[in-house]
């Protein structure tokens, strides 16, 4: 259900941690940048942060979940940030682009916020009834 401006940020969030899998590269040596694919498990973690995501915007009914679904996203791009960059970096320059890490996090977290907000409103009309 993409007309929510949740599934929206949810979708976005998706497809800049895919930007980040093949196209910004995070870190230099000698001159060749190397991309989030080419480490293994920061590559799969970002990767199933991504499937997550967009598994999400089709939870849409179940609220709780879809909050639970953009945490675990939001812990799996920490645990690549962090494989990157306590793991991975041994005799490499640390691009900049890796601080747009917290764009797809910021994403996710403004997601969850317009889900609990979406939550308190049901919740506030079933009194209502």
């Amino acid at each position: 259900m993409l007309q929510r401006i949740q599934s929206l940020f949810l979708f976005f969030s998706s497809i800049i941690t895919l930007i980040f899998l093949y196209i910004i590269p995070v870190f230099e040596i000698e001159s060749l940048d190397l991309f989030v694919k080419d480490f293994l498990w920061a590559k799969v973690f970002m990767l199933i942060s991504t499937i997550l995501s967009l598994i999400s915007i089709f939870l849409f009914s179940n609220r709780r979940k879809q909050i639970l679904f953009c945490s675990i996203s939001r812990t799996q791009i920490t645990i690549a940030l962090i494989l990157l960059l306590f793991v991975y970096k041994k005799e490499m320059y640390v691009k900049i682009e890796l601080l747009l890490f917290g764009i797809p996090y910021l994403l996710l977290i403004l997601s969850s916020y317009f889900i609990k907000k979406d939550e308190k409103t049901v919740r506030s009309s079933e009194r209502f009834r």
